[in-house]
């Protein structure tokens, strides 16, 4: 992003852009950052973000100045690079894909959506705003954004629709940049009762005898999808009594 677009962006989260270094970018608001102009800040660049506190007077006059010369274009062109992060997860949820990739290609930033295990294409964005996608994604996961080497891993939760979904993210440096995948973490919203997983009686007898043996392994497999999420946790919930300690070792806790 260069600095006439950073200049709108800070505009119109009321701050004022004061410089944009190739490691910073300096920016000036009235008493403390809002959230919104933060997330707008580190969803555009992955250089080091400075916050300079000003004076409602000094505020005042540098924005006046700054807008008289502002492109009414810069400011068109930023609205669909800040709404791609909530039209890609907004599409995985509703075509209840299990993944989303991002990843750099040839003069472009590829984004596919795995359903039922099969990748599916959505439309490819510009390298910028696939960059720019890759570092809101990183802030949201509480990652580095400064580390493009090393592979990272975090977890999020964001509203899409009114509900709350939680997403895994995992980084990885490739071929012309970073590779991100994100992985929706189930969203329950049924009891969690072994007698609602689809078992034939017979099938559901043996589960439960199985529980209740004192030791032994349990092994639940299956492809993305499928249901083992589900069945783990409502095993857990049939064992979950007063008079046993229960200690799960979840990496990540999909289900809270």
């Amino acid at each position: 992003m260069n600095i006439p677009q950073l200049t709108a962006l800070c505009l119109r989260y009321q701050g004022v852009l004061l410089d944009a270094s190739e490691e910073v970018v300096h920016v000036a608001v009235v008493d403390a950052p809002s959230h919104e102009l933060l997330d707008a800040l580190h969803f555009a660049t992955t250089k080091r973000i400075e916050i300079t506190c000003w004076t409602r007077q000094q505020m005042e006059g540098h924005a006046s100045r700054t807008q008289q010369t502002l492109p009414v274009a810069v400011q068109e062109k930023h609205q669909p690079k800040a709404e791609l992060l909530t039209r890609t997860l907004q599409s995985a949820l509703e075509q209840r894909a299990s993944d989303i990739h991002i990843e750099p290609a040839d003069n472009a930033y590829r984004i596919r959506l795995r359903i039922d295990g099969v990748l599916h294409p959505l439309p490819d964005v510009s390298p910028d705003a696939g960059v720019a996608l890759t570092a809101r994604l990183k802030v949201l996961g509480n990652l580095d954004i400064a580390e493009h080497r090393l592979p990272q891993d975090g977890q999020f939760t964001v509203e899409l629709a009114g509900n709350a979904v939680s997403f895994r993210i995992a980084t990885l440096a490739c071929r012309g940049g970073e590779k991100v995948v994100l992985r929706l973490l189930q969203q329950v919203n049924q009891a969690l009762d072994v007698n609602t997983l689809g078992m034939q009686p017979s099938q559901l007898v043996d589960f439960a005898h199985a529980l209740q043996q004192p030791q032994g392994l349990v092994l639940v497999t299956g492809p993305t999808g499928s249901g083992k999420t589900v069945t783990l946790y409502s095993a857990l919930q049939m064992l979950n009594t007063a008079d046993i300690n229960i200690c799960s070792v979840e990496d990540p806790v999909e289900i809270p």
